[in-house]
């Protein structure tokens, strides 16, 4: 059974929608003007998902400011919304349809001699059906710069200009009026494409919001013996409110009245019932699944579980792989680049080859239309956000792409022992009794009534062995309890006293009762299979880094069938050691405690679990939320399928650009077919990126 743990609070961002962005230019033009505010510390602009975050030194007084400037550059910026509505995409398919069936017609009106009424349809489509291409290529125009609606529109616009000029000055039959269904394929088409683009990207966000839209926006709370309706943004800790059969638990809190069984499979995909009653910890996100729950907060909405790791998807949603920080960069300096290709080729076409004017213009077209990057653009954003999507159902989250995509690249994975492979549960393997006549039953149950006291793992662990054994506790008087020593105390009549084993090397307790020496030896239990090991090791190298004594680092690394392991370090020493090994490979560090952090922040990669200290989870960079370490043999799958993906349409953009632009260049294709070819290259790579991870 999968049970979800509360997680610490993070560092949160202004979210941001922004209308207007078309391609992957656009969001690389926003991330610029953002970077260049004093007070933004990052910013991540994500072209599929029209969304931006913004990490600043202070959101209130930027927010307004930031908006502003992304407004003035010719987009709408506006602060996220958390109301889910259903995302209206602009580009109905009837739109795009409507557009290819008006265009087919031109040929057809212009044969029947209905030049006019052919012209006017022309226009309809080029001008206002493609408006939004035109638009924002004047919008990049007038501050110097480029993207692909300029390929789109120039394109576009020439051929409906050719087809409206004297047949004379460009052809002898009237040729020139076929221009003009040049022009309206080349939008129809790109309109086609855009619309299902959009469709696939909203269904991916569909399913990643179904979670968001079942949250309740308001709740009823207790406030001075009043009932009132608030935000549940506005819930504060010490609020009090009821949650009624079959509704979602909005923040994490306490049971004060009322019992029940609650479903936490939004949050961890286990859909086993876990019951809870008076006193036991509700999670944001969670389903009541029986009666009804009085509930007292005790986390804040931001800090709540449920919202904690949306916060964290969305981040890693909005981040941006080295990868595509240098595609961004590329198509910065494509578009002018194509805009100097298809001026040369109209020059040496009509000026030097001696070609016809209109079959000069025709291939001038042609490469303005094909060499449109968006296929380039799309490659990655939707894989980044299905890939942080699925991560959260597996049962993980990384605060960034590089680390994921660098995670399953990583050969050397350094664990720490307690508390990580360790269960942090010592089970008996031995008692050492001296000669006489005293059962094992009666001398743990003296044992454990005094160790019911302490707060200390081991302690705890053998009061567990007890009720493991059915053995009931007793009373202990005059309870005494030394800090790293041990714990003494009188049960019915007898002065226990139990130590620390420092006279042996291995996990034991030194007990005396009425001055006759005991021996209890300890074995920490694993928390992970040899199997699961086994299978890392097959490609990984595998290390042990513990500070525990040697005979029991050995003892557990031969359990696990570990070859190399290393004991009695301090954090120092970890820390030195991972150092050390970086200087000829790249480390995985996984563990949990306050003095692994230093060693989880300098290894390549920090691999954390929601049992972690906090101080480890912020140091982390991918936090295990469910399922254990086993779920590490899931992010090194995830990580190499998405990085696959990303690869496999870098390549179906690239091969497209790569064949077309010389084609077009010759002349072999017409303007109406490289817009035909840029949709479906735009098309073949949105589709590889929805298939499923």
């Amino acid at each position: 059974m999968s049970k979800v743990t509360q997680l610490s609070s993070q560092v949160k961002s202004i979210n941001l929608d922004i209308d207007g962005m078309t391609c992957a230019a656009c969001a690389a033009r926003i991330e610029r003007i953002l970077s260049k505010n004093k007070n933004v510390l990052d910013a991540s602009v994500s072209f599929p998902l029209k969304s931006a975050i913004v990490d600043v030194t202070d959101e209130n007084d930027n927010l307004e400011e930031i908006i502003k400037s992304v407004n003035k550059i010719g987009y709408k910026a506006k602060e996220a919304s958390d109301e889910v509505v259903d995302k209206k995409i602009k580009l109905k398919l009837l739109l795009p349809i409507t557009s290819l069936i008006m265009t087919l017609s031109l040929k057809y009106l212009f044969e029947a001699g209905f030049d006019t009424v052919a012209y006017i349809v022309g226009f309809i489509v080029v001008l206002f059906l493609g408006r939004n291409f035109h638009i924002s290529a004047y919008k990049k125009i007038k501050n110097l710069d480029f993207n692909m609606d300029t390929l789109i529109s120039l394109g576009s616009l020439s051929s409906l200009l050719i087809s409206i000029l004297p047949s004379e000055l460009v052809s002898s039959a009237g040729e020139n009026k076929m221009f003009l269904d040049t022009g309206a394929f080349i939008i129809s088409f790109l309109l086609i494409g855009k619309s299902i683009e959009d469709r696939v990207i909203e269904e991916s966000v569909r399913t990643s919001e179904s979670i968001k839209s079942r949250m309740p926006k308001t709740l009823i709370v207790k406030r001075n013996d009043e009932n009132i309706e608030i935000h549940t943004k506005d819930v504060q800790t010490k609020d009090v409110f009821i949650v009624l059969a079959g509704e979602i638990i909005p923040v994490d809190g306490k049971v004060i009245k009322g019992e029940t069984t609650v479903d936490e499979s939004l949050l961890t995909g286990e859909s086993i019932p876990l019951p809870k009653n008076i006193g036991d910890a509700v999670v944001g996100g969670s389903i009541n699944l029986q009666g009804s729950l009085e509930v007292e907060v005790k986390e804040s909405y931001q800090k709540s579980t449920y919202n904690i790791i949306e916060d964290l998807i969305r981040k890693a949603q909005g981040t941006k792989p080295e990868i595509q920080k240098s595609l961004d960069k590329i198509t910065q300096f494509f578009v002018p680049s194509v805009l100097f290709i298809s001026l040369i080729t109209f020059i040496y076409k009509y000026f030097i080859q001696d070609v016809v004017l209109i079959e000069a213009l025709k291939n001038s077209i042609a490469v303005l239309v094909i060499a449109c990057p968006c296929a380039l653009g799309l490659a990655t954003p939707i894989v980044l956000f299905k890939t942080a999507t699925k991560s959260k159902a597996r049962g993980f989250l990384f605060k960034n792409f590089d680390i994921l995509q660098k995670f399953g690249d990583i050969n050397t994975l350094i664990f720490d022992k307690t508390g990580t492979l360790s269960s942090g549960i010592f089970k008996i393997t031995k008692i050492e009794m001296p000669d006489e006549i005293m059962s094992e039953e009666i001398f743990l149950q003296w044992v454990a009534s005094v160790e019911n006291f302490s707060q200390h793992p081991i302690a705890k662990s053998i009061v567990y062995q007890s009720e493991i054994r059915e053995i009931t506790l007793l009373s202990a008087q005059d309870v005494k309890e030394q800090s790293g020593v041990g714990i003494e105390g009188v049960v019915e009549g007898q002065h226990i006293k139990i130590q620390n084993n420092v006279d042996s090397k291995e996990s034991s307790l030194k007990v005396t009762i009425n001055e006759k020496v005991y021996i209890i030896y300890l074995e920490e239990e694993s928390s992970v299979s040899t199997d699961f090991l086994n299978e890392l090791k097959l490609e990984k190298e595998i290390i042990i880094l513990s500070g525990d004594k040697e005979i029991n680092v050995k003892k557990f690394a031969d359990n696990l069938n570990v070859d190399e392991y290393h004991f009695g370090k301090n954090p120092e020493e970890k820390l030195e050691f991972i150092k050390n090994k970086q200087e000829s490979n790249q480390v995985i560090f996984i563990g949990d405690g306050i003095n692994d952090s230093p060693s989880i922040k300098q290894a390549d990669v920090g691999v954390t679990t929601s049992s972690s200290s906090q101080i480890a989870q912020v140091s982390g960079d991918i936090l295990i939320h469910k399922g254990g370490l086993e779920t590490l043999n899931k992010i090194f799958k995830l990580s190499k399928k998405s990085k696959l993906r990303i690869y496999q349409n870098l390549f179906l953009a690239f091969i497209y650009n790569t064949l077309m632009i010389p084609i077009a260049v010759i002349g072999i294709i017409t303007p109406n077919l490289a817009a035909l070819a840029m949709a479906l290259s735009s098309i073949s790579v949105v589709v590889n990126s929805s298939r499923k991870l």
